[in-house]
């Protein structure tokens, strides 16, 4: 059975976060592989059962928040349903979606996965980057486009593009299936379960 867009992208984000990587020169491509060595150092201190201490939450969170554009991730996955949102529910909605994204993707890394990854090209157009590399992962060869922004004079990665499928297209299909049967109301109370489930997994409270 061939695996799902989400399960595919999942098993790829684990991979390529443990890896180290030769990069081209460049900003771009330059601070995605020191940001990609910054989540491998933090994540290497975990314990080897794999539970997350609280100091180890917070630490990754920091480092998570510092370096992805949560906002406009969330406003790409929510699509149309983004502009019916008031201002304080586009806040809860990129709160709960960013530690969604902490926990289910970054969290449960472990330190034995193998990956290969080779930059092979980037492209800059004002303070819009995509950085392209490709990763080796379960014997296949798969491109990897990491789209950046530039805040303040420092990058942000907005989405990822894994084998032709964007990261934030995932999430709002997705999305859209569950406020299309029930409403939005039932996404954010799915989310505030899922990330329950994920603190009481990792030993920790969010």
């Amino acid at each position: 059975m061939k695996a799902s867009p989400m399960t595919r992208m999942v098993v790829i984000l684990l991979s390529l976060l443990l890896v180290p990587s030769g990069a081209l020169a460049g900003s771009p491509t330059d601070w995605i592989r020191t940001t990609l060595g910054d989540v491998r150092s933090t994540l290497a201190e975990h314990d080897v059962d794999g539970k997350v201490s609280q100091e180890e939450l917070t630490e990754m969170s920091r480092l998570i928040d510092e370096r992805f554009d949560f906002p406009e991730l969330a406003r790409l996955a929510l699509g149309q349903h983004w502009h019916q949102r008031s201002p304080q529910e586009r806040k809860e909605f990129v709160t709960l979606f960013g530690k969604l994204l902490a926990r289910s993707h970054f969290m449960k890394i472990q330190t034995k996965a193998k990956a290969e990854q080779r930059y092979v090209g980037e492209q800059v157009e004002g303070d819009r980057a995509i950085v392209q590399a490709v990763v080796m992962a379960e014997e296949n060869e798969i491109p990897i486009d990491y789209a950046l922004v530039r805040h303040n004079g420092s990058w942000r990665i907005y989405d990822l593009g894994i084998d032709g499928t964007r990261l934030s297209e995932v999430y709002r299909s997705q999305f859209n299936k569950v406020i299309s049967s029930g409403s939005y109301d039932d996404l954010i109370r799915r989310m505030q379960i899922k990330l329950q489930e994920f603190a009481v997994e990792g030993g920790a409270e969010n």
